[in-house]
């Protein structure tokens, strides 16, 4: 969907106006604000050098996983509830669309948790399809009509990103190849994650044990591979996790230095245990996703999410994807299209540095500064330029106060007149009072309920459409007339982040 019919665009506004606000949504970003204290030219020099930053990074990748080059090029997803797909029902990709696989009849194993990964249906490839699996009993795949019948808060398990993400990335390849299939490059997907776990219950030592779900998913698809005569690949790993941590339930420590040292630590043992053992000489793509802080019991924390967001900067083929907050959901918990719509974006992601060899950064801040009650933002944008959307509360697309910015400094909170862009890359805060010391600046804090309306200008169609399937339990507030039937839209969110600005307007990196 190309920006300019973005139906959910809305001008930057100034934040004392809601009703205004409100009344914009479907505008374009306005850029042709004039600026009272930082000079135009000034801050198109910053907006150039944010770009030049931009394709940089994008273009000369720091080191690069496993390129599609194995018959069986194989992606694993780990995690907790989100990656589980809990609640995710009815499932939506029922047909194989395009030659993906799946070890078993299911993504998912036949045990619901426990250290042991058993393909549904038998070891085999089987075509790539979203399945219900019944909770008590994971093995039992539930038809539409068993489905329609389930309790509202029912956790059982359906649409896991995985199926979106490799049909997405599947549909990107073969256009990007001219071809409508690729027998001798194949996408392989298998799910190991458990529901209602710590960072700590997933790690090797001193866990439940289900970290052996990953590797046994990995040997099992590579002696289908092998005794074929074929060549394997582990290709990536998607991670879903954090909310028990966050949370500080079943083990979790919310404390940003021992959840990134924790979460580097799994993915080196998984590496080690996994690509390494096999001989595998590239690592593979560790894909996250970046959690909500809504789910925090300490206030104002995004120590889980800044985490995860530190690690993709500092670790080789680690790539945050982007947050959670805009998709729809059942409340903790994605619905099944929000799990499919984000699964687009895992897939958008993969194709980016799996297939193409590039770097991915998600929409984050490089850098900011203040001078008088004026901060200027920095942000890479993969697609500029900047705009507003409301995300979906819910079923609800909701408007989240400032934008989704809380600014507090040595006095406390501090209110905030306008937000507008400057440039296609650069943000204007000018906040209603003088500064008392230098500002702290949080996005998609716990006080914004985790979420946040700041999002690119990405016009990459999804290959799936939102769905209404009232037949099979969906809600009345899933009917969507702004989604229904529509491919879902792909922007690029802002990631949930915490930054202190320099003094004075000179930008510098």
């Amino acid at each position: 969907m190309p920006p300019a019919s973005n139906p959910f665009r809305k001008a930057f506004w100034p934040v004392r106006a809601p009703l205004a606000h409100a009344a914009i949504t479907s505008l374009l970003l306005a850029v042709a604000a004039p600026f009272a204290h930082a000079d135009n030219q000034a801050i198109a020099a910053r907006d150039a050098q944010n770009k030049r930053w931009s394709q940089q990074t994008i273009e000369q990748p720091k080191s690069q996983p496993p390129s599609l080059e194995a018959k069986y090029n194989h992606v694993i997803t780990f995690g907790q509830s989100l990656a589980s797909a809990a609640e995710g029902w009815p499932a939506l990709s029922k047909q194989p669309g395009y030659d993906n696989l799946m070890l078993g009849d299911a993504t998912r194993s036949a045990t619901f948790s426990g250290d042991r990964f058993v393909p549904v249906g038998g070891v085999a490839f089987k075509p790539l399809q979203a399945v219900v699996q019944l909770k008590r009993d994971p093995k039992v795949l539930l038809d539409a009509e068993a489905v329609a019948q389930l309790e509202k808060q029912a956790q059982e398990e359906g649409e896991s990103v995985e199926v979106g993400a490799l049909n997405m990335a599947r549909r990107l390849y073969l256009e990007s190849k001219g071809i409508k299939a690729d027998p001798e490059h194949l996408l392989v997907a298998s799910n190991a994650a458990t529901s209602g776990r710590s960072i700590a219950q997933l790690s090797k030592v001193g866990g439940t044990h289900e970290y052996r779900r990953v590797l046994q998913a990995m040997d099992q698809a590579r002696q289908v591979a092998l005794a074929e005569g074929a060549s394997y690949s582990f290709s990536a790993l998607f991670w879903l996790q954090g909310e028990y941590d966050y949370a500080e339930v079943q083990g979790g420590i919310n404390d940003k230095a021992t959840y990134k040292k924790m979460l580097r630590q799994l993915r080196n043992d998984l590496y080690e245990d996994t690509a390494k053992a096999i001989d595998q000489k590239r690592m593979p793509a560790f894909i996250s996703y970046q959690t909500d802080a809504k789910t925090s019991v300490v206030d104002g924390s995004l120590d889980v999410g800044l985490a995860q967001w530190e690690l993709a900067q500092e670790e080789p083929n680690w790539y945050l994807a982007g947050p959670v907050y805009p998709y729809v959901d059942k409340g903790t918990h994605l619905s099944a299209n929000g799990y499919r719509w984000f699964g687009q974006m895992l897939g958008k992601v993969f194709h980016q540095v799996v297939v193409e060899q590039r770097g991915w950064q998600p929409l984050s801040p490089l850098n900011a500064t203040v001078e008088g009650r004026e901060i200027l933002m920095d942000f890479h944008v993969p697609h500029p330029p900047l705009a507003f959307s409301e995300p979906y509360i819910g079923h609800k697309a909701q408007m989240i106060e400032n934008y989704g910015f809380v600014i507090t400094d040595d006095k406390g909170k501090v209110p905030v007149e306008n937000i507008e862009a400057a440039a296609d890359t650069v943000l204007r805060l000018v906040v209603g009072r003088d500064l008392v010391g230098i500002p702290t600046i949080r996005y998609a804090s716990q006080a914004t309920g985790g979420a946040g309306e700041l999002h690119d200008s990405d016009p990459t169609v999804a290959d799936a459409n939102y769905e209404y399937l009232p037949d099979e339990g969906m809600p009345e507030e899933a009917n969507i007339e702004a989604l229904v039937g529509k491919p879902y839209p792909l922007y690029n969110w802002s990631i949930a982040f915490e930054i202190k600005p320099s003094k004075g307007h000179d930008s510098a990196r």
